[in-house]
């Protein structure tokens, strides 16, 4: 009896990460399909968080990417009226380019078995009579398939969830040759930009990705460019002048959420961005799309049945893990979104940091974001 097959929408992270842990399971036929071609640059800060980088671990991944990382251990935080803190809480975070790490998970799922066709655009959920979900229908033609995960990023075409979507514009760009190379990222919450904020996060090889997010019904949402260039002009004029622009600016939008909608049915799952799980505080995705892909691949191989697909109850229990491991998260990062931008509230959490509450705090951070601070504590030790 053939294996069940799985087609899967899209070689990022959700897709990626679901992908390799359906092949490395050995009881599917793991079928990847992308409109890119691999590697490709992605719009994306690349940051990649305690949470993320505990995912990873999780994956048998971190190890791959060790040679390819930038490090952020410092935050400096500046809020709508200019004043500034530096926030280091003692743990750390990872940037690798988007280039580099959806490349090395779906090339690790290739390795365990699974099939990349590239340049292959889906089109649409193909159902049978009764509705259930058998195939996708691309520009290359029909393909069938026992489960389709829906890894397709924001805004996902084939999402079922109805709720008013929230949507996160954003716009960055690359430089190499600035003084901003190191450990230390900045995020700028500034007043034009409606509650959310601009980043640079240092990336390996002499290079800083610069961007920023802003809701799409923003008055200044209109004027992206613009806008990004005077952000570019009052905060790093300085540190961009003398150095070399790598690429073109870029640009994709984001739909956040601080719930679960639906997320899978008998015969199709959603996962990652294509299921809205992006932080709406932080716009951080990458850790969940990470998670998502590895929970719904768990829930296939556990609870699949060829003929049935997944149970409402399987289906169930997949929102119910999804909201169980994200939503507080969520909720956190919402809060620290909010709180960055209160004076008061940034000169106490610094004065947290630096003083006899700092592990305490450390600790606290540490559980809601994912806890590496073992292996930075190691690295400290050892250099």
């Amino acid at each position: 009896m053939r294996k069940p097959r799985v087609i899967v929408v899209g070689a990022g992270p959700a897709g990626g990460a679901c992908s390799l842990s359906l092949a490395r399971s050995g009881a599917f036929e793991v079928l990847v399909l992308d409109k890119s071609h691999y590697p490709r640059v992605k719009v994306c800060g690349s940051g990649l968080s305690p949470h993320a980088l505990d995912v990873l671990d999780r994956l048998k991944l971190r190890e791959r990417f060790r040679p390819l990382h930038g490090v952020i251990d410092t935050m400096v935080v500046r809020g709508p009226e200019g004043g500034e803190q530096n926030l280091h809480a003692g743990i750390e975070a990872w940037v690798v380019p988007r280039v580099e790490l959806d490349h090395g998970i779906v090339r690790a799922a290739i390795e365990h078995g699974a099939e990349l066709r590239e340049g292959v655009k889906v089109l649409e959920l193909l159902r049978d009579p009764a509705g259930e979900v058998r195939g996708v229908k691309t520009e290359a033609g029909e393909f069938e398939a026992d489960l389709v995960v829906c890894a397709d990023g924001s805004p996902s075409r084939f999402s079922r969830d109805e709720q008013p979507k929230t949507t996160i514009r954003t716009i960055m760009g690359w430089w190499r040759g600035t003084p901003y190379n190191g450990r230390t990222a900045h995020m700028i919450w500034d007043r034009r930009l409606a509650g959310y904020y601009a980043w640079m996060f240092p990336e390996p090889g002499d290079v800083v990705n610069i961007g920023l997010t802003i809701p799409e019904t923003a008055p200044e949402a209109g004027r992206l460019k613009g806008l990004f260039q005077d952000l570019l002009d009052e905060h790093w004029a300085e540190g961009v002048r003398d150095a070399e622009q790598v690429g073109k600016w870029m640009g994709h939008p984001a739909v956040i959420t601080n719930r679960v909608g639906p997320v899978a049915e008998a015969h199709a799952m959603w996962v990652g961005e294509a299921a809205r799980l992006v932080s709406p505080g932080t716009v951080e995705g990458i850790g969940f799309a990470l998670e998502s892909g590895s929970i719904a691949a768990d829930v296939v191989v556990r609870h699949f049945q060829r003929d049935r697909g997944l149970s409402m109850l399987a289906s169930g229990s997949y929102r119910a893990r999804l909201a169980a491991a994200m939503l507080p998260k969520f909720w956190a990062g919402e809060a620290f979104a909010r709180g960055v931008q209160i004076p008061r509230l940034r000169r106490l959490a610094d004065r947290l940091v630096h003083g006899p509450a700092g592990a305490w705090l450390d600790r606290t951070i540490s559980t809601v974001l994912g806890d590496n601070r073992r292996e930075v504590n190691a690295a400290r030790q050892a250099s």
